[in-house]
């Protein structure tokens, strides 16, 4: 039997957390935000395979899906907040910093003010 050797995968950085807003139109309504996360994604070098987001009456959610792994975004208008999620993988490169760009630099589409407007905690995976 094939023995599993554990702890040699590439893993690599999940970023999570919330964002807070006052701006709750751009929580509200896709908007001009879905082009601003493509054009935020090619300039930190990473690879767009596709993207779904689905506009719901107020707010919106919506899962970005790379050749490094994934972004996923869900909007919360009526509590002035999102939640987003940033996971790429090492495989061919550490993207650590990568991941901690791309969450800061999303966050920041959405108009949070004050650093202190923006929460997160990393996984190593």
């Amino acid at each position: 039997m094939e023995q599993i050797i554990k702890g040699n995968q590439p893993g690599g950085l999940h970023v999570v957390g919330k964002v807070y807003t006052l701006d709750t139109d751009k929580l509200k309504f896709l908007g001009d935000s879905k082009e601003k996360i493509s054009q935020t994604i090619k300039d930190n070098g990473m690879t767009e395979l596709g993207s779904y987001y689905h506009q719901f009456e107020e707010g919106f959610t919506g899962v970005i899906c790379l050749a490094e792994s994934h972004i996923a975004i869900h909007t919360w208008p009526e509590y002035n907040c999102l939640t987003l999620d940033v996971y790429l993988c090492n495989y061919s490169r550490d993207n650590s910093e990568n991941s901690r760009n791309l969450f800061k630099q999303i966050a920041e589409i959405f108009n949070p003010g004050d650093s202190e407007n923006i929460e997160s905690k990393e996984v190593e995976r």
